[in-house]
């Protein structure tokens, strides 16, 4: 880790993210309300600043472990190789304890849409003569679902980072740039998920919010699913591995910071 150059990830984070608040006021003015719909774009861009700053040091960090022997060396402990890259993960996330202050901006966040939806509860209760239970159910579930995608979203991309950084550096060999293949991968995966979510929606012709941020979580955790097994294959576990029978998000539950604590 020493050998990397030292980035302010959190501070670097924060002012990317308020440029995004600075363009989101600007397009709430110009789309109006069709700005919900971008909201996992948003919260992805953010995402993406700080996401592949940990890829372009995970990826050469087990790149140069590797090369010299030492990663083969060091996975002959019990725990296995598997422990190996959790453990890099978990080191790399933590620098500067980055990932705990922005899963509490998260959570923040989440807290704030919370408090709007019991906001809108209270109002939509007091006009319950004016509009039927559906279309109240209605309101009430898209918040809903906004504010776990607010929540969510931040250890999944974190997760999704780590598990293609890994992937990615174990995968490719020669002088190919496996960083630059790593933050491309990411992004691809970011915006297939999204764009997926809307195609089903679009095709179901069932044009609604909620179920495309339901298919939005689910995708991603289906994506997270398989890489995990894929990075446990490539690693020859067994499916008996203490680690395995976790889950793959489930994994950084061991931390104090919860999901969100590599």
């Amino acid at each position: 880790m020493s050998r990397a150059r030292y980035l302010p990830l959190l501070r670097l984070s924060l002012a990317f993210g308020f440029l995004l608040l600075v363009f989101l006021a600007y397009f709430y003015l110009v789309i109006d309300h069709l700005i919900v719909w971008l909201l996992p774009v948003w919260l992805m861009l953010f995402s993406a600043s700080y996401c592949a700053i940990w890829i372009a040091r995970i990826v050469p960090l087990m790149s140069r472990q590797s090369a010299s022997g030492v990663l083969d060396e060091i996975s002959v402990i019990p725990p296995g190789r598997v422990f190996i890259y959790l453990t890099i993960c978990k080191v790399v996330l933590n620098r500067d304890d980055a990932v705990l202050w922005l899963s509490l901006l998260r959570r923040v966040l989440a807290g704030l849409v919370l408090l709007v939806l019991l906001m809108s509860l209270c109002i939509a209760l007091s006009l319950l003569s004016q509009s039927s239970i559906l279309e109240l159910a209605a309101i009430l579930l898209d918040l809903v679902l906004s504010t776990a995608v607010i929540w969510l979203e931040h250890s999944q991309s974190s997760v999704l980072a780590c598990l293609i950084a890994v992937e990615v550096a174990n995968r490719l060999a020669g002088n190919i740039d496996k960083t630059s293949v790593a933050v491309t991968a990411f992004a691809l995966a970011q915006i297939l998920c999204y764009a997926m979510a809307l195609a089903v929606v679009i095709v179901l012709d069932h044009i609604n919010l909620s179920v495309a941020l339901f298919l939005f979580l689910l995708i991603r955790e289906v994506l997270v699913s398989a890489l995990w097994r894929l990075i446990l294959y490539g690693a020859n576990e067994g499916e008996g591995y203490p680690v395995a029978s976790v889950g793959p998000t489930a994994v950084t539950a061991e931390s104090d910071y919860g999901r969100n604590g590599f």
